[in-house]
């Protein structure tokens, strides 16, 4: 059952970048079963704030069809929404701070991996929020622990499968992995151009 779990997770591209991660240990029955269960337990700040996301790219892509005029419009309200999506991700940041804060290792469409001390089993699963700091967004999901590797210095890197999550927010989730490649390929483009030089 456990290797069905991880190659569910591993059917997607992870990306080596670090964001905020917060988990708080649940009983597998508080999992909500379906996609209304899951809907009517996401607070309400984490519906504003990927709404608002989506509607920054619904709205934008029609103007970039209209011409050198527009594309200066496009951009000041790209930096609009971007203040705003800043403000909504201090504020989820600070929502229920009783859990347990960490960094991701990676992050993709089929979870994340995370380093950590503490101690946690196979199986156990969590309430979970990612904040994605690139994109100015946060997923609030469950997660299922799925594999546990021990590192050197009594640490353990845990993978967390996503087992109910939004299809919007595992979308955003795709997207957000894929804008980190590209950033990474820049820099790496940027150093090795910067070397050669």
């Amino acid at each position: 059952m456990n290797n069905q779990k991880l190659s569910e997770f591993e059917q997607y591209f992870q990306i080596e970048e670090s964001n905020r991660v917060n988990l708080y240990a649940v009983e597998p029955h508080v999992v909500p079963k379906t996609h209304a269960e899951l809907e009517a337990d996401i607070p309400a700040l984490f519906k504003l704030a990927n709404e608002v996301n989506e509607l920054e790219q619904s709205t934008l892509r029609p103007l970039r069809n209209l011409g050198d005029i527009a594309q200066e419009l496009a951009i000041f309200l790209q930096a609009q929404s971007r203040k705003i999506d800043l403000i909504m991700s201090h504020i989820l940041a600070s929502e229920q701070p009783e859990d347990n804060a960490n960094y991701c290792d990676s992050y993709g469409g089929g979870g994340v991996k995370l380093t950590s001390t503490e101690v946690y089993e196979l199986g156990q699963t969590f309430r979970t929020k990612l904040f994605l700091q690139h994109e100015a967004s946060a997923i609030y999901c469950y997660t299922e622990l799925v594999a546990i590797e021990k590192r050197d210095d009594d640490k353990y890197q845990y993978t967390l499968l996503f087992t109910a999550i939004r299809d919007a927010d595992q979308d955003l989730v795709v997207r957000a992995a894929l804008h980190a490649q590209t950033r990474q390929l820049k820099k790496r483009q940027q150093e090795n151009t910067s070397q050669s030089s």
